[in-house]
């Protein structure tokens, strides 16, 4: 049992803010998972729980520096869009773990909610997904693997081991595990290129609206 004290005590460590809102996203997934029929709803509510967790958090997250060069942007701007170039393609069926999914909103949604579904779809793959996974991925895991004290980690820092483990883990995470794997090398190389979570949310989040956009207009929904 969690005593308040203890719980203060874990509200206040470093790695709290950067692990409990990707353990409730992963706890939606589940949810996802067990009730296929409404994983539109949940994932309206996905987006909105995980996204006031971040709010709440924001004054922690001194890893974020929002300051950018033109030149920085650009390039996290092309690895974001070199990762989703992959990950379209590579689809094979060694590459897929378990069954897409089918999840047409115009089918499986009323005309009151589908174009609000959509926006929070959009929204939380391209805003509220990339910040919580690179605060958790590429702040976290990766400097962790390397120091419990991770945040005494600079940004960037490289060793072979934590790349391999960060990389296998992500790409662990998504169904389309091997262009999963792909995605996390290049976004740890962007990290390691130029030492900066910002610049990773940045990329990550250019990969999943041009995904957003690209599956609305092709109608791929497995990529949703």
């Amino acid at each position: 049992m969690i005593v308040p004290g203890k719980w203060n005590n874990i509200y206040n460590q470093a790695w709290f803010p950067r692990v409990f809102p990707f353990a409730v996203f992963m706890a939606f997934i589940m949810l996802e998972s067990a009730i296929t029929e409404h994983v539109y709803l949940i994932y309206i509510a996905k987006t909105v729980v995980v996204g006031l967790i971040l709010l709440h958090f924001r004054d922690r997250y001194s890893e974020i520096s929002l300051g950018a060069s033109l030149k920085d942007i650009i390039i996290a701007v092309v690895f974001g869009i070199a990762v989703f170039v992959l990950w379209i393609n590579m689809t094979w069926d060694f590459a897929v773990i378990g069954q897409p999914g089918n999840n047409d909103p115009y089918t499986m949604l009323g005309k009151g909610i589908l174009y609000p579904a959509i926006f929070f779809r959009i929204f939380g793959a391209s805003v509220v997904v990339p910040v919580m996974e690179e605060l958790f991925w590429r702040s976290f895991v990766i400097r962790w693997l390397d120091n419990k004290n991770f945040m005494s980690v600079p940004i960037g820092t490289f060793s072979l081991q934590s790349f391999l483990i960060t990389v296998l883990l992500f790409g662990s995470e998504h169904n389309l595990w091997l262009a999963g794997i792909a995605a996390g090398i290049l976004y740890n190389l962007l990290l390691y290129y130029r030492k900066s979570i910002f610049l990773c949310i940045i990329s990550h989040s250019v990969t999943n609206f041009i995904l957003a956009i690209y599956v609305l207009y092709s109608g791929k929904w497995m990529f949703w």
